[in-house]
């Protein structure tokens, strides 16, 4: 079943429903559920769907009248990542790698080469909206253009005011689910004192007037994009997604980035230009009584990367196993609710760590460090490893198996010699 491109007339379609304004205003039934979640992306659709087939009632709301619009990700994810989501790869997958080029401020190149597909570019759109059917076809109630704009406590539950163009009204359930992403409304009612890190970043769809490139290239250096990282993902007919993060005046090195990728790959047109958060984390917190926080919302992304897609389906399937038994004993409070997160951080804590390990030491790192780096693994050993033991969900794995090249540990630098020798910032 395809989603229409606008909510239709009918309230019904086979199990789901798609509610206009007028009809929510009208049946005061409607407007009790079971749970409310906010946003129907892949991460909320997901916890819908769960949840709607252990016959809950369940309201999924989403801002704009498309689903997976407009399209904010670079759209490169694992093959795993598919897997967990249940989607085959022939029905979003655009194009598929298995190496990457990772230049050096100082010109350096370095090849990660791998024995099999290590990430897919998707149309995430149509992604997006594939787990989005399966959520109303499983009974979510699915409400298009609709903003969730207030939230209060009531003896209730928790209380939603919604807006869907001139039309103002209440939604009621015992438990209200963020997945709104980085800039996520439910977060900053649950916890206004947030503070954590957010790179800014620039993206653009490109197209090539020539060749332009077929891998995946990652741009480093702190002249290049200070504090993070610029890249290329190639797309079918000559297109390609850009990007760079920076960590102060991203708009400033992006112009220089455009300029570097056609002294590189030649000449291209910039289709359109948006400005996206990456939030990093993960937040201090993932729930507190009567609401739960997922995905984006939650910040489970990947501090080296801004990725969070892996996370956060990975997220919202234990939250929706939590979310269910907590309506179920009708116990929605904190004490209940906090099982999702410690099984979070007991699933993939130990990953997170080495990933805010390894942005410290990215962060650490001056220009001559990055040559340094892309030098050493470039060497006929460490490529091997990398070739049998990349991972881009889990580099732990890699970096455990490197314990030496040539007598030498890889691992940043720690001694303050060390550190000059790298060419790390004191």
């Amino acid at each position: 079943m395809a989603l229409p491109r606008e909510i239709p007339e009918s309230p019904t379609v086979q199990r789901g429903w798609f509610l206009n304004t007028t009809e929510i205003c009208a049946r005061t039934d409607d407007t009790t559920f079971d749970v409310i979640i906010v946003g129907a992306g892949p991460i909320g659709s997901t916890i819908a769907e769960v949840l709607a087939r252990a016959s809950l009632r369940v309201a999924l709301l989403e801002e704009h009248p498309n689903v997976g619009l407009p399209d904010h990700c670079s759209g490169l994810v694992s093959p795993r990542t598919l897997d967990l989501a249940g989607i085959a790869g022939e029905r979003v997958g655009l194009l598929r790698f298995s190496r990457a080029r990772v230049w050096s401020p100082g010109g350096k190149t370095l090849w990660l080469d791998s024995n099999s597909v290590q990430a897919v570019a998707i149309d995430r759109p149509r992604f997006d909206r594939l787990i989005a059917e399966r959520a109303v076809e499983a009974g979510a109630c699915l409400m298009l253009e609709t903003q969730a704009c207030c939230f209060e406590r009531s003896a209730r539950g928790v209380q939603v005011e919604v807006r869907a163009g001139a039309h103002v009204f209440h939604l009621c359930a015992p438990l209200l689910i963020g997945a709104d992403g980085a800039n996520s409304r439910v977060a900053r009612w649950m916890d206004g004192r947030r503070r954590n890190e957010t790179i800014p970043a620039v993206k653009a769809d490109i197209a090539f007037r020539g060749a332009g490139t077929d891998s995946i290239e990652i741009f480093v250096g702190n002249d290049v994009a200070p504090g993070w990282f610029g890249w290329i993902i190639p797309m079918p007919d000559g297109m390609a997604r850009i990007g760079i993060g920076a960590t102060r005046s991203p708009r400033r090195y992006f112009e220089a980035f455009l300029e570097s990728i056609r002294s590189r790959f030649g000449d291209f047109v910039v289709h359109e230009t948006r400005q996206a958060p990456l939030p990093l984390g993960p937040a201090r917190d993932f729930v507190a009584d009567r609401v739960m926080l997922v995905g984006a919302a939650a910040r489970q992304t990947k501090p080296t990367t801004g990725g969070g897609l892996y996370f956060g389906i990975r997220a919202a399937q234990l939250a929706a196993a939590t979310a269910v038994e907590a309506i179920k004993q009708g116990d929605c409070s904190k004490k209940v609710l906090v099982e999702y997160e410690r099984a979070w951080h007991r699933s993939e804590g130990r990953e997170l760590a080495v990933n805010h390990w390894l942005r410290k030491g990215f962060c650490a790192l001056s220009d001559r460090g990055f040559d340094l780096i892309v030098e050493l693994f470039g060497k006929p050993r460490a490529q091997k490893w990398i070739s049998h033991l990349g991972d881009m969900d889990y580099p732990s794995r890699l970096l455990g198996s490197l314990p030496t090249l040539g007598r030498k540990r890889v691992m940043l630098p720690e001694t303050m010699e060390a550190r000059q020798r790298a060419g790390l910032r004191a």
